[in-house]
């Protein structure tokens, strides 16, 4: 009888590395998602500029090298396939996102300032947040492998689109065997919609899901509180991919800066 394989929810996966301890932990939870039958591009972007003898990069060869080869050791140890490449382009994020085009996910460390500390100074996982179209995860240097048994949080506000968000954080918790809770902060917008709150917490009953998280309060407060009470190693999270002046008022940018390791959904 021929084998059934399992095909993983993100099969795809493009991971950008720096060397920092962030983009290791990207890659280990990258081969979390992957697994065996998916595969994993690790892209170094150097970002080298000027010409001959004046050219320059961010990441010199040797350490491009290093990084490179550390990442795919830790690919090979839990036997998921994956190839490496090297980009000289500049800014590294445009490089980054245009690659990642082609990919089911986007792995990135996460940001290394708080949320505040983040709009002021900026980087690639706070640029990213604001013109990313692949499903982005900004996982945060503690995190360490496996997924398997662990604490995943959906955080929904019950509008449209957010039907969506829950059903793919279901697949992920049934495909990583871990458990899965809805964190909703109910507030006047979120009470026009309270079946389908009703509902998206019975599909999540489904695929081993805790309690629901249903608390009063401002989005950002109550989703970082869930966070800390349920010691929760990844949250899937939906972006309106704000910019400027308009992503002070980000809920999913306060969350990738200031909590756990965040899957990030853009619009649809």
């Amino acid at each position: 009888m021929a084998e059934v394989l399992s095909v993983p929810l993100f099969a795809n996966i493009l991971c950008a590395v720096d060397g920092t301890r962030a983009s290791t932990a990207a890659v280990r939870m990258a081969a979390c998602l992957a697994g065996p039958h998916g595969s994993l591009t690790l892209l170094a972007v150097t970002a080298a500029s000027g010409s001959g003898v004046q050219a320059t990069a961010a990441i010199g060869p040797a350490r491009v090298a290093h990084v490179l080869d550390r990442a795919k050791r830790i690919a090979d140890a839990v036997g998921v396939p994956a190839t490496t490449a090297v980009d000289p382009g500049h800014p590294p994020v445009r490089v980054i996102l245009e690659r990642a085009a082609d990919h089911d996910l986007l792995a990135l460390g996460g940001p290394a300032t708080s949320w505040l500390g983040g709009m002021l100074i900026g980087g690639v996982a706070s640029a990213a947040l604001s013109r990313f179209t692949t499903p982005t995860l900004f996982v945060r240097a503690s995190f360490r492998a496996p997924l398997q048994g662990r604490r995943i949080l959906v955080a929904s506000d019950g509008l449209d689109g957010s039907d969506e968000i829950v059903d793919l954080a279901a697949r992920l918790a049934s495909d990583q065997h871990a458990t899965v809770t809805l964190v909703h902060a109910l507030g006047r917008e979120s009470r026009m919609h309270p079946h389908r709150i009703q509902a998206q917490v019975d599909l999540l009953s489904k695929a081993a899901g805790g309690e629901p998280l249903i608390v009063p309060g401002r989005a950002a407060p109550v989703i970082l509180a869930a966070v800390k009470s349920t010691a929760a190693a990844i949250i899937v999270i939906g972006s309106r991919r704000l910019g400027g002046l308009q992503a002070f008022n980000s809920v999913s940018r306060r969350i990738v800066h200031d909590s756990c390791s965040v899957l990030v959904l853009p619009p649809a």
